[in-house]
């Protein structure tokens, strides 16, 4: 707003900047009363114009235009464009809002840009309330209230509109007393009553509803032959029309006073512009012109009526026929007051007719329609009431500075940042009035939410998951969507997802703790007993440990005695607790070898932080494995280099002792050992000559070969390992428990090779162990004892004296130990195998046919099919390794058995677990030695389970080299 009152002759918007008090006391025009006409309504689609446009003949200026004019870039939503015209003194106000077509066009491209949570549905609805507070804002200070509609019929939707506006208008007559009466120059009676006067409403419609003639478009012009023009007829029925449905609906009452607005008795409110097709598209209008103007003869003879007009006025929505412009005019009728002489003078010369009958054209007919409704305001003789007992009606003309400072507070009052209670609670219940389709969507949906909670709870179990949740939830979410209707579906259905969830969340979840396995636990939400509270952040649960539906059948660490095993949730369960329960009551009592486990230093051990390395193995990704698998095989040459020599060693003297052709390939290995022979030391000698030769072999080998030994790291006494040992587990750390177990389950004589292992589970003829042979040379051949001839057969069995001609006269014995590697399924059965997938067979007489070669030499897979009679058979898992020593003889070299277990429960580069010894175990002479395996192998990456796959099953085994001997 500008320094002076002149320049709101141009176009400005509420709230407007007003000039400070000494400048409006000093205009002239503030002590001008002035008439305000409002335009409300809805506008078309057309960028170039909009429904205040047929205005701007009637001020002879081009002010009011579409979205692509002056408000291109300013328009506001719900905003009011006024123009003051000083000449006529009456301030025009124009409501642009969502009804209007373009404006709404451009919102709706604006959602689409935009990133926000808000719909088409949700945008119409804040438009609606900020519309209808506009409009009460502009019933409250307005004379004249003009409904522009772009069609030719009355719009129903009007009538709850005012209904809506008038209750709201009575809940704040008295908010809006205290703002006004704060309003210098507001009088009493206004501030009272809220609004200058009850406004007379005019409805101008700008498409007729029956075809128009050119002589048919003037409403002043007569015919002999008719009493009124066609268009004159639907002007005076729509009026009928229009007041009786007004009246039926008390729109409009008898007392002016009491109702939003009024309409004329006895005066015309119905007007209907009669006009051509409008210009929307300025580049076809310029080409038409540029046509007609292409040929002069026809232009010359062309009436004057009908000769091209230019863009600027054609773009006003008007009649092509119509010149432009036109001067203001009013009928010769119009009785015009003292202060307005200039305007009057106006009327008067444009008044009189030509002799040639030049008919009034649209805009004098629209301005004598408007002019007709003004004039009245300026005399204050508008009077609305009917019947004879009417109340004067409360009329004020407020000045000019008045208007716009009444303006401003109630524009503050309305859309300001500082709203007060009462505002707030009327807005609320103004959105709860215009909103019909969410008031009925609410009630439905309110209908429906029982029967949709009643979904959800039907037949639920005493606990559940969260997939069963979710399955509920979306079951009854089904049901609410099915009678559920209007916008408020999408916030219902929010409540009821969160119903529904508390209501599970109330004691109903279940613990989705998921076993090692793979199954769930199934009990309700618990607290371990170990778990600190600040970790669980729950006080009030219980406290239990995981328990699955799934048990399976097992036996103890020596195999006399089987149980039913929980499915564990933690490999120290699966791998340690389980069998310390039964240590007490079976396998307390034998001998142990301890296997190496942390021993802390300090109360505050900790765990040590394992770093997953990406080469981590992953069961499930085929392509992880093999890019894995790559990464393994490139470094296998540092692996090697890094490796104990005596397990190459080793796989050397194993096959040289039983004499095997095959040995190449170990011979190759022991050939990439790095650098030069040396000579044997005597001493060396001496030690290597009580060792069987091809143990002394591999020593003498092995004592040539210049192998710089590994600094060798001590074990952490204040970390620990905190999963089970591996080959790729950090040197130095050891775990708090031990995986494997190793017990002596008795003396030799414990095992009969004519009846086997009488312990419980095994199948039929799979309980018997496999011999392995090993031969020692003696020093000369001794004839066995009559004691060790008629002993027994367990005693005969183990010594075979074989003779074998020397040249020192030396004899070769055979020591037998007999092996056994035990497979146990789910179910509790037990047996043996001969080699891979392959169960021992024992013949009628229980005689043994197969040997231990198999189990030497060979590579066992880590599961196999169980040879129980089942529908559909299971996978059994081996799970102990026995091994029958003999006893020492004398005159005989004694033997003793060496075991280094490790098992490769998954395909590279999935780790080798053991039990974490630096050299292998050697077993004492004359026992049933039981090595337990582990049941669940675990590292720091994941839980290696038994593949999905049938052919990654033969890369699931126990390498070979487990079983080595040395000669005493």
């Amino acid at each position: 707003m500008a320094s002076n009152l002149h320049q709101l002759q141009d176009i400005f918007r509420l709230p407007v900047e007003l000039p400070d008090g000494e400048l409006l006391r000093d205009t002239p025009e503030n002590k001008t009363n002035i008439c305000i006409v409002a335009v409300i309504g809805k506008g078309r689609l057309n960028p170039f114009s909009s429904k205040a446009t047929p205005l701007n003949p009637l001020i002879d200026r081009d002010v009011f235009h579409g979205t692509e004019g002056y408000l291109k870039e300013k328009i506001i939503e719900g905003s009011v464009e006024c123009f003051y015209d000083a000449d006529s003194k009456v301030m025009y106000a124009h409501l642009v809002s969502h009804y209007d077509v373009s404006v709404l066009v451009q919102q709706c491209q604006q959602l689409d840009h935009v990133d926000n949570s808000k719909n088409l549905y949700t945008v119409l609805q804040e438009e609606e309330l900020r519309h209808a507070q506009h409009l009460l804002m502009l019933f409250s200070l307005s004379h004249i209230v003009l409904l522009c509609h772009p069609g030719g019929a009355f719009d129903l939707a009007y009538l709850k509109l005012f209904h809506t506006i008038d209750s709201i208008r009575l809940k704040l007559q008295g908010s809006l007393y205290e703002v006004l009466s704060s309003v210098p120059g507001v009088s009493k009676d206004w501030s009272e009553f809220g609004r200058v006067c009850t406004p007379r409403v005019l409805f101008l419609f700008e498409t007729p509803s029956i075809d128009v003639q050119p002589e048919d478009g003037d409403a002043g012009s007569s015919k002999s032959n008719k009493k009124y023009p066609p268009m004159k007829k639907l002007q005076m029925y729509m009026e009928d029309v229009i007041y009786r449905i007004l009246r039926r609906a008390r729109a409009i009452t008898n007392v002016s006073n009491n109702s939003l607005f009024s309409v004329p008795a006895n005066m015309e409110f119905v007007y209907i512009l009669c006009k051509r097709s409008e210009v929307s598209d300025p580049v076809d209008f310029q080409t038409q012109q540029l046509k007609q103007r292409c040929f002069p003869s026809n232009e010359e003879n062309a009436p004057v009526s009908q000769k091209p007009r230019p863009y600027s006025a054609s773009r006003r929505k008007l009649s092509a026929g119509i010149p432009n412009p036109l001067p203001l005019s009013a009928p010769s009728s119009l009785v015009a007051p003292s202060s307005h002489a200039t305007a009057q003078g106006k009327l008067q010369q444009t008044s009189k007719l030509s002799a040639t009958g030049l008919r009034w054209s649209q805009e004098q007919g629209l301005k004598e329609f408007l002019w007709q409704h003004i004039e009245m305001v300026f005399s204050k003789s508008i009077n609305d009431n009917v019947g004879r007992h009417g109340v004067e009606p409360v009329f004020v003309l407020p000045t000019l500075s008045t208007w716009l400072l009444a303006a401003n507070a109630m524009q503050k009052y309305f859309f300001g940042p500082d709203q007060s209670t009462d505002v707030h609670s009327v807005v609320s219940s103004l959105t709860s009035m215009l909103d019909i389709s969410l008031r009925f969507s609410e009630a439905r949906c309110k209908k429906v939410m029982p029967l949709a909670e009643g979904a959800y709870q039907q037949d639920l179990p005493p606990f559940y998951i969260t997939a069963y949740h979710l399955n509920k939830l979306s079951k009854a979410k089904r049901v609410f969507s099915q009678y559920a209707r209007g916008p408020a579906t999408e916030g219902h259905l929010k409540e009821l997802e969160k119903l529904c969830t508390d209501y599970w969340k109330a004691g109903r979840q279940q613990c989705e703790v998921l076993s090692l396995t793979g199954n769930l636990c199934n009990s309700k939400v618990h607290r371990l007993p170990l778990e600190d509270l600040e970790t669980s952040g729950e006080l009030q649960l219980s406290v239990s440990e995981h328990v699955s539906q799934l048990k399976t059948k097992a036996a103890c660490n020596c195999g006399r005695m089987q149980m039913e095993k929980d499915d564990p949730f933690t490999h120290k369960f699966a791998n340690y607790d389980f069998y310390q329960l039964l240590e007490a009551k079976c396998c307390g009592c034998l001998e142990h070898i301890p296997l190496p486990v942390f021993m802390p230093t300090t109360p505050d051990a900790r765990a040590a932080t394992v770093s997953v390395t990406p080469s981590s193995f992953s069961p499930g990704s085929q392509e992880q494995q093999q890019q894995q698998q790559q990464t393994v095989d490139s470094g296998g040459k540092d692996g090697g280099e890094k490796g104990d020599v005596f397990s190459t060693l080793s796989e050397l003297s194993l096959a040289l002792s039983l004499g095997q052709t095959g040995a190449g390939e170990l011979d190759q290995k022991v050939n990439l050992l790095d650098g030069d022979r040396e000579v044997t030391q005597p001493a060396q000698q001496e030690r290597e000559s009580t060792l069987s030769p091809h143990t002394a072999e591999r020593a003498a080998l092995a004592s040539t070969a210049e192998v710089k030994p590994a600094p060798v790291r001590q074990h952490s006494t204040t970390e620990y390992l905190p999963y089970m040992m591996h080959s790729k587990a950090p040197h130095g750390l050891l775990p708090t428990f031990p995986s494997f177990s190793l017990c002596r389950l008795g003396a030799a004589s414990f095992y009969s090779h004519m009846i086997g292992l009488e312990l419980p589970g095994f199948l039929p003829g799979g309980n018997f162990l496999l011999p392995w042979d090993i031969a020692v040379k003696n020093e000369q051949e001794k004839w066995p004892t009559v004691s060790e001839t008629f002993a027994g057969g367990k005693k005969r069995m183990q010594r075979k004296p074989v003779k074998a001609p020397s040249e020192g006269g030396d004899t070769m014995s055979t020591v037998r130990v007999y092996l056994g590697m035990e497979y146990e399924c789910p179910r509790g059965h037990r047996f043996f195998c001969s080699g891979p997938d392959k169960v021992i067979k024992v013949s009628t007489n229980s005689i043994v046919k197969d040997n231990a070669s198999r189990l030497v030499h060979v590579d066992m897979p880590l599961y196999t099919l169980c040879q129980c009679k089942q529908p559909k058979g299971c996978m059994s898992q081996m799970m102990r390794v026995y091994v029958v020593t003999p006893r020492d003889i004398p005159s005989c070299p004694s033997v003793r058995v060496l075991i280094q277990p490790s098992v490769q429960p998954q395909p590279h580069p999935c780790p080798e677990f053991h039990p974490g010894l630096d050299s292998p175990i050697e077993l004492p002479h004359d026992g049933v030695w039981v090595l337990r395996l582990p049941h669940m192998y675990q590292d720091e990456n994941c839980v290696y389970l038994m593949p999905n796959d049938p052919q990654q099953l033969h890369a699931c085994h126990v390498p070979k080299g487990m079983f080595d001997y040395r000669i005493l």
